[in-house]
C-alpha cells in the first residue's frame, strides 16, 4: 500500500458544538469515533431541518468545555453507561454534570433557548461518522486570510500530515478507501461544506468573516473532507495513513 500521510492528531467532541479534546487514541466504530457528539441538544423553538444548539445560534457555545471524567477504554468493543460520564467547564469555571438537569437550566438562562438534551453512545454527527483535516489546508487558508489560523477552527476528527504537502490534497481522496494504522479503513465520501462556525476563534469566539468569504468564493464552500467507516478498530496519533 502508499503511504500518504501521518496522522497528527485525533480530536474529538464529548457534546455536540462544544470545545473538543484530543486523545492519544481512540475505537472508531461504524458510527464514528467512541465518544464522539455523544451529548447534544436540540433547540425546543427551531422547526428547521438542523435543530441542533451549536456556536451557529451562540457563538459562545463554543467555549464551554467537556471532558469525559472515566472515558471508555479503546480496549473495550462495548463500554458501561457511566463509561460516558463528563463534566463541563464554563468560561467562568462552574462546573457541571452533562446531562444533569441544572446543566440543561444553565443553558437555557445563558443563551435564551429552551432545550432538550439528548444522549447516545452512537455520535450524532451532521453528515458522515468521520471528518477530516489536512495540515496543509489550515496553511493555505492562514495564507489567504492573512491570519494565523488554529486546526481547532475547523472541528475535524482527524488532522492529516500528507506527504504531497498541498493545501487542500484531501479533495483528491474522494471517492478513495485510507487505511489509519494497522486495523481501520474509511472511504472518503464528499467534500465538507462548511458553515459559519469556521468563523470562530475556538479559544475566544472572535469571528473572522474573511475565512469563510474565502472558503466560499475559492473553494467552492468546502474545506476539509467526510469519511465513512468500512473497517473498525483502533487509530492512534502517528498512526500512517495509507492508499487502501
Amino acid at each position: 500500500m502508499e503511504r500518504i500521510g501521518t496522522l497528527a492528531t485525533l480530536r474529538r467532541y464529548p457534546i455536540k458544538g462544544m470545545a473538543g479534546e484530543d486523545v492519544a487514541a481512540a475505537r472508531v466504530t461504524f458510527a464514528g469515533i467512541v465518544g464522539d457528539r455523544v451529548y447534544a441538544f436540540v433547540d425546543g423553538l427551531d422547526q428547521s431541518s438542523f435543530p441542533w444548539m451549536t456556536a451557529r445560534k451562540a457563538r459562545e457555545w463554543l467555549l464551554l468545555r467537556p471532558r469525559f471524567l472515566d472515558p471508555p477504554p479503546v480496549e473495550e468493543e462495548i463500554s458501561a453507561a457511566e463509561r460516558y460520564a463528563a463534566e463541563v467547564v464554563t468560561p467562568e469555571g462552574e462546573k457541571f454534570t452533562a446531562g444533569d438537569a441544572n446543566f440543561t437550566q444553565y443553558l437555557e438562562r445563558r443563551f435564551g433557548h429552551s432545550l432538550r438534551p439528548r444522549f447516545s453512545e452512537r455520535s450524532m454527527t451532521d453528515a458522515a461518522p468521520v471528518s477530516i483535516f489536512g495540515l496543509a489546508t489550515v496553511r493555505g487558508l492562514s495564507y489567504e486570510t492573512g491570519l494565523a489560523l488554529d486546526p481547532r477552527r475547523f472541528r475535524a476528527n482527524f488532522y492529516v500530515r500528507w506527504e504531497c504537502d498541498d493545501p487542500f490534497y484531501e479533495n483528491q481522496l474522494v471517492g478513495r478507501a485510507l487505511r489509519i494504522g494497522g486495523d481501520v479503513t474509511i472511504q472518503v465520501v464528499k467534500k465538507d461544506g462548511r458553515c459559519v462556525i469556521i468563523t470562530l476563534d475556538s479559544e475566544t469566539a472572535e469571528r473572522s468573516p474573511v475565512v469563510l468569504e474565502k472558503v466560499a468564493r475559492e473553494h467552492d464552500g468546502c474545506a476539509g473532507v467526510y469519511a465513512a467507516v468500512l473497517r473498525e478498530g483502533i487509530v492512534r496519533a502517528d498512526d500512517p495513513v495509507y492508499l487502501a
